[in-house]
């Protein structure tokens, strides 16, 4: 009933890291411009944003020192009475009964098997294009966008701020709503949403319109709908519609594929705002949008509601369909 709602959080987590590091990022360059002169906090800030990032990663560091194993690696390793422990610790003794049966680990070939073939490119796809909305071209490249549109660097910064409470607030929204609306209607929305509202981005660049209201409320009505949508439901999704077995091999992929193509749009995004301009950009990433719309539209299940063996059993049905059509076409006569 909360599983998505609990995924969720993950992505909560992830734009309030981001919100931490705009106000710290802002607070060293007002810092920097107003208490110092002639050393590093003026001239290199950068260094210093970089440098405060350990202090999060050595938290970060003692904390995985409490953290426990995974209860289903334990168990798959012999090591049922310490699996059985840490699970009755979180879920109760029902669910450690339940998962007290080790699960033979799927491989990487069972993942291109007929039926999980659509699953596995369900997630590759949805965290693909989670990135190549622009999200973090913004994330990223914020303050250079609107300082190219002849903000300053200090309302600049005071924008990203703003985006990134947008970005996370609005995150609460798929928290409240993921269980209750599903993903399917969320996602829709959320990417028809983004699509219109980067596009309309580009028009306020285009126009030359850059110093109005209308540039600041089209890019908080993109992270509106990538917040609630396109962000959090690329993890909730990839999380449900494999079955155990290959979950983690798979989950693996969808990872690796979204930072790879994270690493993509970071180092394109600068050629492109040379090449197309602010304009050209956005528009690029609202056809993306659109295509994943399609994309969503013709492909994702509904999950809500589902359990994951019921997921799995849909995952099966298709496998067979697909077996039953091959066979079919290999007996047809050839003209």
């Amino acid at each position: 009933k909360i599983r998505g709602r609990l995924v969720t959080f993950y992505q909560f987590a992830l734009t309030f890291g981001i919100l931490v590091a705009y106000l710290s990022n802002a607070g060293l360059v007002h810092y920097a411009i107003n208490f110092t002169s002639g050393n590093l906090f003026q001239h290199e800030i950068w260094r210093v944003m970089f440098g405060v990032g350990a202090i999060p990663a050595l938290f970060f560091l003692i904390g995985l020192l409490v953290v426990p194993e995974s209860p289903r690696w334990l168990i798959q390793n012999g090591r049922v009475a310490e699996g059985k422990d840490i699970i009755s610790r979180i879920s109760g003794a029902d669910a450690a009964f339940m998962e007290l049966t080790p699960q033979k680990e799927g491989s990487y070939k069972e993942l291109f098997a007929p039926g999980m073939r659509k699953a596995l490119l369900i997630g590759i796809l949805l965290p693909l294009f989670s990135q190549f909305s622009g999200i973090n071209a913004i994330i990223y490249y914020g303050p250079t966008i609107l300082g190219n549109a002849g903000i300053s660097l200090s309302n600049s910064l005071i924008s990203q701020i703003i985006f990134g409470f947008a970005n996370m607030l609005f995150t609460l929204i798929a928290i409240w709503k993921v269980d209750s609306w599903g993903r399917r209607p969320l996602y829709l929305w959320g990417t028809a949403g983004a699509a219109i509202t980067l596009f309309l981005t580009g028009v306020c660049f285009f126009a030359g319109a850059t110093t109005s209201i209308w540039l600041l409320v089209c890019v908080l009505g993109f992270l509106a709908c990538f917040a609630f949508s396109i962000g959090p439901l690329k993890f909730v999704v990839a999380s449900e519609i494999f079955p155990s077995a290959i979950r983690g091999r798979a989950l693996a992929i969808s990872i690796m594929t979204m930072w790879v193509a994270d690493t993509i749009v970071g180092q394109l995004t600068p050629i492109m705002l040379k090449g197309f301009g602010s304009a050209g950009t956005f528009w690029v990433f609202s056809f993306f949008c659109v295509v994943a719309f399609i994309v969503v539209y013709k492909l994702l299940p509904e999950t809500k509601g589902q359990s994951l063996e019921h997921i799995e059993k849909y995952w099966k049905e298709k496998g067979l369909e697909a077996k039953d059509k091959e066979a079919v076409n290999d007996n047809m006569p050839l003209h």
